[in-house]
């Protein structure tokens, strides 16, 4: 095992989901009282209890809490932050645009989830600090939260593109 370029990838997947999750709040702010905003708060907990897990890992395998690692998570969180300057059809105000741009970018963050649980799966076996660990169910979830987004962004595609209700 190639234990540094494990703890990078796992710290690259960790500071990916810093970002989102800050997008999942972002919308959630933006879309309260819908049903969209349920299924995102769900999502928000489910994500943070994965970083807990990708943290974990990183100290299982001799990770520390490095500048590196702190400036990937600092460089994502201002990466959402910066991603917020888009012109979406409304200079001040949320748009219907926005929404299917935070879910299109949600929805690749959980593929990218899928891909991390996938791969850490199928090395698992050759680390023992890796044992004990669920990725199947991580991976599995991940997978969940992805046709989930995916579908709630067709809706919400259909509703700004084409100006029809759709149902978040």
């Amino acid at each position: 095992m190639n234990e540094k370029r494990l703890r990078i990838y796992v710290e690259d997947h960790l500071a990916m989901m810093v970002a989102e999750v800050e997008l999942t709040g972002r919308c959630m702010r933006n879309n309260r009282k819908t049903p969209l905003c349920e299924f995102l708060q769900q999502l928000e907990n489910e994500v943070k209890a994965q970083q807990s897990i990708a943290s974990d890992i990183i100290h299982r395998i001799g990770g520390k809490d490095t500048i590196e690692s702190r400036l990937k998570q600092g460089a994502a969180w201002f990466a959402e932050k910066l991603g917020r300057l888009k012109l979406n059809d409304s200079l001040l105000t949320y748009s219907d645009l926005s929404r299917v741009v935070e879910l299109e970018t949600l929805s690749a963050a959980a593929q990218e989830r899928v891909a991390l649980w996938d791969n850490l799966h199928a090395v698992e076996e050759s680390d023992s600090r890796l044992e004990g660990i669920t990725f199947c169910y991580f991976r599995d979830q991940s997978e969940q939260h992805l046709n989930e987004l995916n579908t709630r962004r067709r809706f919400a595609a259909v509703e700004a593109l084409l100006g029809k209700q759709g149902t978040n």
